[in-house]
């Protein structure tokens, strides 16, 4: 990427360094010693040197500041702009190589619906803990222990898998019943996508951007091996799962995107000579 298209915020970022670091060098200069014959000023200690007045503001660090705890609307209010945000920035790109990898995927559909392969008492489990009941649940239960416990940040994240959960499962429902796929057990025609899976992928995702990978391996651990139940249980094509993993991924991000209210967009631009880089903050969801 060229420098020169930061040009014209060269002077202005200039001036503020040099104005820092004469600021910054004046505050450290040494007051000069009083002569000792000099009568002290009235209201000042002779050995101690003068505050000066108003103070350096750029010296102060800032006050923390506590975070919000979450009202119960903010399980709701925020809803209309996490769906937006499914089909935006980014999302559209993985939205597009999840699509992909669900074509992909049918191919091994049947083989892996129909071989009888794993241990039905390892997978049986995978049914209850991606069941969105229990999902949303426990996401529920969480954000009240924050409100309980009075920790923000517990409720905020609670707040957030209980988005998630209603974000993917209102996204993979509306996709079920536009689809109408049999399922491999001849159930019934809601088989793609998985909800089951987009429920325990939504979970890891909201879970990885809280906390980072080392919640994050395990909380896609336990989703891969939710996916996976459904498949050998034959509820599900491996082509549903993969979507239903790419719809729960996508519900995760849209609702973990910037802080509560507002939503930033990365974007590409042109400039002269070469590309840059758009940030985009859209606030009030």
């Amino acid at each position: 990427m060229p420098w020169n298209v930061f040009s014209p915020l060269r002077a202005p970022a200039a001036t503020f360094v040099v104005c820092l670091l004469a600021g910054t060098a004046s505050a450290q200069i040494a007051p000069p010693v009083p002569d000792p014959s000099s009568p002290p000023v009235a209201g000042v200690d002779a050995g101690t040197p003068a505050e000066p007045s108003g103070g350096q503001p750029w010296l102060t660090p800032a006050p923390e500041r506590r975070p919000i705890m979450p009202a119960f609307k903010d399980l709701f209010a925020p809803l209309p702009g996490d769906f937006r945000g499914m089909f935006t920035g980014q999302n559209a790109m993985i939205a597009t190589i999840g699509g992909s990898a669900a074509l992909v995927g049918r191919h091994g559909d049947h083989s892996a619906a129909t071989s009888g392969w794993g241990d039905e008492e390892t997978y049986e489990p995978g049914n209850i803990v991606g069941n969105f009941a229990v999902q949303t649940g426990a996401a529920f239960l969480t954000y009240g222990i924050g409100r309980m416990t009075d920790s923000p940040r517990v409720a905020l994240v609670g707040a957030e898998l209980f988005r998630a959960q209603l974000v993917s499962q209102g996204t993979a429902q509306a996709i079920k019943f536009a689809a109408s796929r049999t399922r491999p057990d001849g159930s019934d025609d809601h088989s793609f996508p998985s909800g089951h899976s987009a429920s325990a992928f939504a979970t890891a995702t909201v879970l990885q951007k809280e906390f980072g990978w080392k919640a994050g391996i395990p909380a896609f651990a336990v989703a891969g091996w939710v996916a996976a139940s459904r498949v050998q249980m034959q509820r599900h094509y491996l082509s549903d799962v993969i979507a239903g993993a790419t719809v729960g991924i996508l519900a995760g991000r849209s609702v973990t995107v910037g802080p509560r209210n507002a939503r930033f967009s990365v974007d590409p631009m042109p400039v002269a000579g070469g590309i840059g880089v758009s940030f985009t903050r859209v606030a009030g969801k």
